[in-house]
């Protein structure tokens, strides 16, 4: 199931964690520190700080998938791709689709 098929409430756990358990406290700490991330890339887009934001964005592209969430790396390429082309709005709500999407994302389901 991809994410786009998932409903809006349903915990999105890490795919790393299923293939070894013993991940789960680097996720945790991965999860914990998505905060000050996202205050980071609201401070850039506040400031229309293209560069920052692309950055920001493109870390979090690579990190989210080896923690074992692709749909952040794709939320986060869209982030990244919008702030390449400049354009505040498309900026804003890309972000504002990240940040639903972190509410989500748990160590484990259950």
């Amino acid at each position: 199931m991809t994410d786009e098929q998932q409903l809006p409430e349903e915990p999105i756990g890490s795919e790393l964690l299923r293939e070894d358990p013993s991940f789960a406290g680097i996720v945790l700490q991965f999860l914990d520190g998505l905060s000050d991330r996202l205050t980071k890339m609201e401070k850039a887009i506040a400031a229309a700080d293209f560069q920052e934001l692309r950055m920001a964005a493109h870390q979090l592209k690579g990190t989210g998938g080896g923690y074992g969430y692709p749909a952040l790396s794709k939320r986060a390429a869209d982030l990244e791709k919008r702030a390449r082309a400049r354009v505040l709005d498309e900026c804003a709500e890309a972000l504002d689709d990240l940040k639903k999407l972190c509410d989500r994302l748990v160590v484990d389901p259950q």
